[in-house]
């Protein structure tokens, strides 16, 4: 009789489990993107591949950064002001081009998100030039993800700095957008 007693009390607290769950699944609102775990939404290195393609123009460098899905399944890129770039010299300057608020994007299968950065080919350095490495990344507060050159120095890129600390050289970083960057 005890047992009997005990199936049933344990029956009906299923039951009541059950239909709670129900309950707060239909009545509850549901996370927003931008609550969502990190590493369920946001794309991690594993998902992307992260390129950059140096282009001369008459005493600059335009260099193109994308970002592409290379997963199976969409994942969420972070737009606006999230390329930074690391380097060792201290004459480097890195500034944005423009100012923009981080936003959530879905980024499909294949598909690009791009940025640009800009810098002179060392020609304006009074006291000469110096080759420096500096790399790119694409930061959030989840993952980092630098970005590949076709040059063979472990795909850090080399630009022409200027040899003296005096004299500065002045990177700039566009935005990450949805559209190719044209300056």
């Amino acid at each position: 009789m005890k047992n009997r007693a005990l199936i049933i009390i344990l029956l009906i607290i299923v039951i009541l489990a059950f239909i709670g769950y129900f309950f707060i699944a239909k009545f509850s609102t549901p996370a927003s993107p931008l609550t969502q775990s990190s590493s369920t939404t946001l794309c991690q290195m594993n998902h992307v591949s992260a390129s950059i393609t140096p282009q001369g123009a008459a005493g600059n460098i335009y260099a193109t950064l994308e970002l592409t899905n290379t997963g199976k399944v969409p994942c969420a890129v972070v737009l606006g002001n999230t390329i930074t770039a690391m380097f060792q010299a201290k004459n480097i300057v890195t500034r944005y081009e423009q100012s923009v608020p981080s936003e959530r994007f879905i980024l499909a299968h294949g598909a690009k998100v791009y940025s640009q950065i800009h810098y002179p080919n060392g020609p304006q350095c009074q006291n000469g030039i110096s080759e420096k490495q500096i790399a790119f990344f694409y930061h959030t507060n989840h993952t980092s993800i630098m970005f590949q050159s076709e040059e063979p120095q472990r795909g850090k890129l080399t630009i022409q700095a200027c040899l003296s600390n005096s004299e500065k050289t002045i990177i700039d970083i566009w935005p990450l957008s949805e559209n190719p960057v044209t300056p």
